[in-house]
């Protein structure tokens, strides 16, 4: 899937329209999982003002009208500066490595009603990301090392997980149920 790709899966273009913040996991390889993310801000919608964070340098091409966001060494009140300062309302992270920032865009997603778009590399479940490696990200960069509130900012940042499987297709675009409680996951249709 090239940066010029249509996404054709309705799911996903949906959840792009209705500025949803999405997540990439699976088993399928970066490259396959690179490509879906380069393919997802090819298709944002044009009013989408795009922040980039990608401290690895992993994504081949962005786009023209992004701003990129330079996060070596900076702490994440600067980077949430930028953010705000730019009015970036879709910031798109291929990395979860550094929780403070992924804690950081969720609030940004969740609570300033911004889209993020990430792919987490240490899991291949939807399931797991949701109900597990989020809320283990907001406790490790919590200040206070409480999670009353993680299943909370999870609803309230309502993402859509892409799963893609070993042979690069998709496999899930899965989602929390909101009307459930604590956190379960329902598979979108």
């Amino acid at each position: 899937m090239s940066m010029s790709e249509e996404i054709k899966d309705s799911r996903i273009t949906d959840a792009l329209a209705n500025r949803r913040s999405v997540i990439i996991v699976g088993r399928a390889t970066i490259a396959a999982k690179l490509a879906l993310f380069e393919s997802l801000l090819a298709n944002l919608p044009e009013s989408a003002r795009l922040g980039v964070i990608d401290e690895s340098g992993a994504l081949a091409e962005i786009p023209e009208n992004a701003t990129v966001i330079d996060a070596k060494l900076k702490g994440v009140d600067a980077i949430h500066r930028i953010i705000r300062d730019d009015k970036l309302d879709t910031i798109a992270c291929p990395s979860m490595r550094r929780g403070d920032i992924v804690r950081m865009l969720m609030d940004v997603s969740g609570q300033e009603n911004g889209q993020v778009l990430m792919i987490n590399g240490n899991i291949d479940d939807a399931t797991q990301t949701l109900t597990s490696d989020l809320p283990m990200i907001l406790l490790k960069s919590s200040p206070s090392g409480h999670t009353e509130f993680s299943d909370a900012a999870i609803k309230a940042m309502n993402p859509v997980v892409i799963e893609l499987s070993a042979d690069d297709s998709i496999r899930a675009v899965t989602e929390v149920d909101l009307h459930a409680e604590g956190l379960n996951t329902i598979d979108v249709k």
